[in-house]
């Protein structure tokens, strides 16, 4: 199993804890984030032709570079996309919109304890995680 696959599998053994606590359900969210940051990563390595330095390859990959690119991507001014498949348009500009939310909600989770986080709010966003996985292909 892949790194990623790993972490959204970590987020959602622990937003599925009983008896929920604040620290599983904001590691999970802080989880589901990472899941998809690296699998973004190893789709941008995976045609490398040397397997062993794709790790090597994917490292100076930045949170904030990849979130300006999201947020361009969903920019429709900059990036129309005309006469490109709807289906696969909306889908790439899901994945962005799902990056970018989940980067402020992983801001969030480790770094802003004054509000609870509701466990079905940290449900929501850890099967944001699954449903990217499953649309990514």
């Amino acid at each position: 199993m892949a790194f990623h696959d790993d972490l959204l599998s970590q987020a959602l053994q622990l937003v599925h804890n009983t008896p929920s606590t604040q620290a599983s359900l904001r590691r999970a969210v802080s989880s589901a984030y990472y899941a998809v940051f690296h699998l973004l990563i190893a789709e941008a390595t995976s045609n490398w032709s040397n397997v062993k330095l794709r790790a090597a390859l994917g490292r100076p990959f930045d949170h904030g570079t990849m979130r300006k690119a999201s947020d361009r991507l969903l920019n429709m001014q900059a990036f129309p996309f005309a006469g490109e498949d709807a289906k696969v348009v909306a889908d790439l500009r899901f994945v962005a919109r799902t990056f970018t939310q989940l980067q402020q909600d992983r801001y969030f989770v480790d770094y802003n304890l004054t509000k609870d986080l509701d466990p079905t709010t940290a449900l929501t966003q850890v099967k944001s995680v699954e449903k990217k996985f499953n649309t990514w292909p």
